[in-house]
């Protein structure tokens, strides 16, 4: 019987960078694409999913692996795919990281009008917890 081959790829699949914020169990993510697309508003937006999660640092690893799949399956040009932290600290009683994500995707929405390219959905959101300008600022300064 014949040995397989292997291949390895010579630069990287997936690069995770140490971070205070990793040490966070909730967080709210967003994924950026290297290629932008073109929104509602007549902007371009690099941003393509704005997710949470409860499971720590695990999970955004997962979904950039799995909106990848989705992305490099749907358009074309998109050859990396970055995922940025977005912390907050916790309040008592409170899913603060979903509700940041929620007051993200509105965020989003207001300057772009439209959801992110892969969010299905725009979650309720609650005004007044995160301040609009410090929210604003967080999505402006991603890569355009």
């Amino acid at each position: 019987m014949r040995k397989l081959k292997m291949k390895c790829s010579k630069k990287p699949s997936l690069t995770l960078l140490r971070s205070r914020q990793w040490d966070k169990k909730k967080m709210a993510y967003i994924l950026i694409a290297d290629k932008s697309y073109r929104t509602a508003s007549g902007l371009r937006s690099r941003v393509i999913y704005i997710g949470t999660t409860a499971k720590g640092a695990g999970r955004p690893a997962a979904s950039a692996v799995n909106k990848a799949s989705q992305v490099f399956y749907k358009d074309r040009g998109v050859r990396a795919i970055d995922a940025y932290v977005v912390t907050c600290r916790g309040r008592q009683n409170t899913p603060t990281w979903k509700l940041l994500e929620a007051a993200l995707i509105h965020t989003f929405w207001n300057i772009h009008h439209q959801i992110p390219k892969y969010n299905k959905k725009k979650p309720a959101h609650v005004d007044g917890m995160f301040g609009q300008r410090a929210l604003e600022k967080i999505i402006r300064s991603l890569p355009a």
